[in-house]
């Protein structure tokens, strides 16, 4: 899948969960939550935060108030420790925008809004994540009578 590609998949993503937000009711000006993926060993969550709500975020880099516009979506990943608690390991400013989420009217508008940057990022460390995740939860998988 090419980068151009790739980056119209998570728009077209992240366009879809405002819309069942919607659906449901949420108020997705006000920001949101969607659990995308979780495993005991770890977890994906895409927020949906307002500028004024991202930019209370203690020790938010530089770089990435830059790029904060209005609406804004966070990729984070959290990874279990050894005893088992998860602890966030990264958050990714992937998408941003100076409209409102309830505004947004299509893929099109989504993809415009995409921070490349945040998403490079953000795919390197799942990529990882899931590469040292997936052998481990095969091996939690297979049953002893198997080997």
């Amino acid at each position: 899948m090419t980068e151009k590609n790739y980056a119209q998949s998570i728009a077209g993503d992240l366009f879809h969960m405002i819309k069942s937000a919607q659906e449901q009711g949420v108020s997705v000006d006000a920001g949101f939550r969607n659990q995308a993926m979780s495993s005991p060993s770890m977890s994906l969550t895409y927020m949906f935060l307002t500028k004024n709500d991202l930019l209370k975020v203690p020790a938010l880099p530089a770089q990435v108030k830059k790029q904060v516009r209005r609406s804004n979506a966070m990729a984070v990943i959290e990874l279990a420790n050894a005893a088992g608690v998860k602890q966030t390991a990264g958050i990714h400013l992937i998408w941003s925008s100076a409209k409102a989420c309830s505004t947004i009217e299509s893929e099109a508008e989504m993809l415009d809004g995409i921070q490349i940057q945040g998403l490079a990022a953000f795919t390197a460390q799942i990529k990882s994540t899931l590469r040292n995740d997936i052998p481990r939860t095969m091996d939690q998988q297979v049953p002893p009578s198997a080997e």
